[in-house]
């Protein structure tokens, strides 16, 4: 039986809105075509505005409706929850549902990282007790608000992706999750144009502390560049900081990491000099940084981290995620067999190097090396850059292994800089969209490449995987 989350009387109550008719739901959604029976619609306003669709949405199942006002065709009879404002109401239900949990609430920040860390920390968690975490990349205040507003009773764990694009986001955030320990899996250059600079990324990121209750504990990278200035960025919060990386003078270390074909194995060394041995169905190495983070969480909450790391062993990429996959292309009257891996969900300078590493080792042992021909990078714009978006795409060029990758083909008006500063060997094809890109790489793929592609998601260069799928 689906769990009642809501129904008029709490809902009347945390949001001051009014209702007047019984009503009662088990879930939250402000999409008609992805509601399920018994939800909640939501009609958020905007360009398309939801209350447009709340008919719609009773048709697909919803059992009851937010609105500010009454839509069109319906009436004061119908199951409506009447408020001033939607989405400011959902934020009070969040804040309800958060006040009333017992749950362990682990806020997960980064520039890149936070959902696969997620999506990990979700399979670790639930063998340890009823677990709560968004499905997607819910991570603004709409996505955060969701997770909060449908945590399931007698919920032991709940972990919340928080991410931003802008100043104070992640502290407005942080104050509605009040997470017990946070968890931080990389700081480098992303959403530049909002965020400006480095040095407020750092300030940003360290601010996921600002809401978090000062008992509790902050893991943080240790490998990255500003690492001195976030400790002490979120030690003015209060909380423990502990920090994991491959640095000797990490508090949780990660040593002897090998890769073989598509799995990845790394030894853990825990602050009271424990060891472990973790692998992991990934060629990417900078998943076994975000695996131990969530391990040093664990042993900080005393659980068991051999069931942990068990867990992680049933753990691999999503699509769009680093996920790698054998395609078999038709192509006229031959056929050739390719792996893909891919990246295509979003891009930042920091991702999109830790994917070019993932590129250049993954298959690399004698055998494989009898049986891949070529190393191809496909790469879209990086956006949200700011003024330093040009450099930072010229930049990919500086890439250390850059020698181990045959053809880079791009994708987009800034990839074009970096098209013209590679060397004439390395040059695929650059095309200004992701769609022109699909029919030119299927022509030009030959049989055991090995073909990565990466780029912001409104690039769209999922259409690229999905033609080289389908095809």
């Amino acid at each position: 039986m689906v769990e009642v989350l809501w129904d008029r009387f709490t809902a009347e109550a945390a949001t001051s809105g009014q209702s007047k008719s019984f009503w009662k739901v088990t879930g939250i959604s402000f999409d008609t075509r992805k509601i399920k029976k018994g939800d909640l619609f939501i009609a958020l306003p905007g360009n398309r505005d939801g209350h447009d669709f709340v008919k719609a949405a009773f048709d697909n199942g919803a059992a009851a409706a937010m609105v500010s006002k009454i839509p069109n065709g319906l009436n004061d009879d119908s199951k409506l929850l009447v408020v001033e404002d939607v989405m400011k109401a959902l934020v009070r239900m969040a804040k309800t549902a958060r006040n009333k949990s017992k749950a362990i609430f682990i806020g997960i920040t980064g520039t890149s990282g936070k959902t696969s860390t997620k999506d990990m920390g979700g399979m670790i968690f639930k063998r340890f007790g009823k677990t709560h975490f968004s499905e997607k990349s819910y991570n603004n205040v709409l996505g955060c608000s969701l997770t909060l507003a449908t945590i399931p009773k007698d919920t032991k764990y709940v972990l919340v992706e928080i991410g931003t694009n802008s100043l104070g986001e992640i502290a407005e955030l942080s104050r509605i999750v009040k997470p017990d320990h946070v968890l931080i899996t990389d700081v480098s250059i992303g959403h530049l144009e909002g965020l400006k600079s480095l040095d407020h990324i750092v300030k940003e990121k360290a601010s996921i502390c600002s809401g978090q209750r000062q008992t509790g504990t902050a893991v943080i990278p240790r490998d990255i560049e500003k690492f001195s200035q976030l400790k002490e960025n979120i030690e003015c919060f209060g909380p423990r900081v502990i920090s994991f990386g491959e640095n000797e003078k990490s508090d949780v270390r990660i040593s002897n990491t090998e890769l073989l074909e598509n799995v990845i194995t790394s030894k853990i060394s825990d602050q009271k000099q424990n060891i472990f041995n973790i692998k992991l169905k990934t060629a990417g190495r900078h998943y076994m940084k975000n695996a131990v983070a969530l391990l040093t969480l664990v042993s900080l909450l005393k659980l068991n981290s051999c069931k942990a790391i068990l867990a992680l062993q049933n753990w691999s990429p999503l699509a769009g995620r680093g996920q790698v996959l054998e395609i078999k292309i038709k192509h006229g009257n031959c056929s050739k067999v390719i792996h893909l891996i891919d990246e295509s969900y979003n891009a930042n300078p920091g991702s999109v190097k830790a994917s070019l590493q993932t590129l250049t080792c993954i298959f690399t042992s004698q055998k494989a090396k009898c049986k891949f021909k070529r190393r191809i990078a496909v790469l879209g714009d990086m956006l949200e850059l700011g003024c330093t978006e040009m450099q930072e795409h010229v930049n990919i060029s500086k890439f250390a292994r850059l020698d181990e990758i045959d053809k880079i083909y791009c994708v987009g008006s800034r990839m074009r800089k970096l098209y013209d500063v590679l060397p004439s060997s390395k040059q695929g094809f650059w095309t200004e969209t992701a769609e022109e890109m699909q029919n030119v790489l299927v022509n030009k793929l030959k049989n055991g490449d090995i073909v990565m592609i990466k780029g912001s998601l409104s690039m769209g260069m999922n259409t690229i995987v999905n033609k080289l799928k389908n095809t």
